[in-house]
């Protein structure tokens, strides 16, 4: 039997697929702590991007070469923590991923123009 697929699970799929992307655009801008990171993701994708566990995300792109874990230091809070920064290959996966997404988003944009007017007619009244 075929998996039903709610919005939900669209959205799910969408910020699993998106997530790297949007943490390298932060990073890209400044150094970050994970807690830091998790709350600017929330706030600047408007409660739209949420991640409970950044951790998995950051090892993986540590691990990829796209982020570097910089030394602990004291965080406006006066804790110490782990920063993390953007790395060279990080900033060239970041421009390569953006423009991928920008190509892909506008490809989708067309189709739905073209297939669906009457869709893109109610979003404008939403």
């Amino acid at each position: 039997m075929a998996e039903n697929r709610t919005p939900a699970v669209v959205e799910e799929n969408l910020k699993k697929a998106l997530v790297e992307m949007l943490v390298l655009a932060l990073l890209y801008e400044r150094e970050y702590h994970a807690p830091e990171l998790t709350q600017a993701l929330t706030d600047r994708s408007g409660g739209a991007v949420n991640i409970s566990f950044p951790y998995a995300v950051l090892y993986r792109m540590i691990e990829q070469g796209y982020i570097l874990e910089l030394p602990k230091r004291k965080a406006p809070d006066g804790r110490r923590r782990q920063y993390y920064a953007i790395s060279d290959a990080g900033r060239q996966y970041f421009r390569e991923s953006w423009a991928i997404y920008k190509a892909f988003t506008a490809g989708v944009d067309r189709l739905v123009d073209a297939a669906c007017p009457e869709v893109r007619q109610e979003e404008g009244k939403a």
